[in-house]
């Protein structure tokens, strides 16, 4: 790697921070095993904490993956023989709601082909888990659910957006995730991935919420404003992004959107990908199951809905999204490359070719501009 081509970052970043278009952050590249660029960017610093929000969900992939491997997840096996409220799922479809006739299996889940929506206002679907994931916030509260499988059942009650398998939606499959793991494990999630994977990878500074003892190291929060600036965030964004009280145990612990988290930590998330499973001698993975995690998986039927806009040349799989034609997604990369995003705006990629892996953080609501991140990516890959 030609590391003084790195320098066009630190241009790239300056010019979008004078234009106000960014202000904290932190970046990390490293390469074939050595960190060959690291910066980071006022307010932030090198041991600033950011709610990574749907960085989470690689990390639950991983917690399935080692449950796949111990023969006590079973990708076929139907999502209601952990959750048995998923037995009676109601679809959404052109003569109205009606029963489902696919179950949802747990490959559904892993692929978020199973139809489960997110909160919002494009559809019946997401309208219909708007409003049950409200109540369950309100149920678990107020002490009607009393754990996280609990809050999981009662998201059963949503509208799917198909028949489960039969096409692709980005939503609350790797929560129900996190759910099925609680009921195999007979552990709190957090309590899992405790063990299983933060104390191995030495990732001290990830969990479900932020020690009372490091609360000056949370990330500051921003907002864009009607000119697109960067402005520092009001309580109501916090609470918009599930982030008003970062100290407490959250009500739901979400395999999908939950994790706050360092660059630091999470490069030792992903130097045991690239390491094939292990990290400073631990295995947590096998070589053999971990490929299987990152190989695209998503049919043509159901890669319509998912490759599109920025996702064009990607398939996906187990929460990564994975590049299968660099050409079509306009990139200097590798096919093979993985990688997964989150909605504050936080970004990584792993190339297991190049054993290459870039880290972005930063805390905005509305997430990162697309057009930033791919001039991160092309100075990344230029210095190859």
């Amino acid at each position: 790697m030609n590391i003084r081509k790195l320098k066009y970052l630190d241009e790239l970043i300056e010019a979008q921070r004078e234009r106000n278009k960014l202000q904290g952050a932190t970046i990390v590249v490293e390469h074939k095993g050595k960190r060959v660029y690291e910066n980071h960017y006022e307010p932030d610093r090198e041991d600033s904490i950011y709610k990574i929000f749907s960085m989470t969900k690689p990390i639950t992939a991983l917690a399935a993956m080692m449950l796949y491997e111990r023969g006590k997840l079973d990708l076929m096996s139907n999502v209601s023989d952990y959750l048995p409220a998923f037995a009676d799922c109601k679809v959404v479809t052109p003569d109205g709601i009606q029963k489902a006739h696919n179950p949802i299996k747990i490959i559904n889940l892993l692929n978020m082909t199973s139809g489960i929506a997110g909160s919002g206002d494009f559809g019946e679907a997401e309208r219909s888990m708007s409003k049950v994931f409200k109540e369950a916030k309100i149920q678990r509260e107020s002490g009607i659910l009393k754990n996280n499988i609990d809050v999981c059942n009662k998201l059963a009650e949503c509208y799917l957006a198909f028949e489960p398998g039969t096409g692709y939606k980005y939503g609350y499959s790797a929560d129900i995730m996190a759910g099925v793991i609680e009921a195999i494990t007979d552990m709190k999630y957090s309590e899992f991935l405790r063990k299983e994977i933060f104390d191995p990878l030495n990732m001290d500074d990830t969990g479900f919420k932020i020690d009372m003892g490091k609360t000056s190291r949370q990330a500051v929060l921003y907002r864009r404003d009607k000119n697109n600036k960067v402005v520092r965030a009001e309580v109501d964004v916090a609470r918009r992004m599930d982030m008003e009280n970062p100290f407490d145990d959250p009500w739901f612990e979400r395999g999908g959107a939950g994790l706050y988290s360092t660059a630091s930590d999470y490069s030792h998330f992903t130097q045991m990908i690239l390491n094939k499973g292990s990290y400073h001698g631990k295995e947590l993975i096998g070589k053999k199951t971990l490929s299987y995690m990152l190989s695209p998986q998503l049919n043509a039927m159901q890669l319509e809905d998912f490759a599109i806009d920025e996702n064009q040349g990607y398939n996906y799989g187990n929460y990564f999204r994975v590049l299968t034609d660099p050409a079509k997604a306009l990139s200097n990369g590798s096919a093979g490359e993985i990688g997964w995003g989150g909605s504050g705006g936080t970004y990584f990629f792993i190339d297991p070719s190049e054993e290459l892996t870039v880290i972005y953080m930063q805390q905005i609501e509305g997430g990162y501009d697309s057009s930033f991140i791919r001039g991160v990516r092309q100075i990344v890959y230029g210095a190859i």
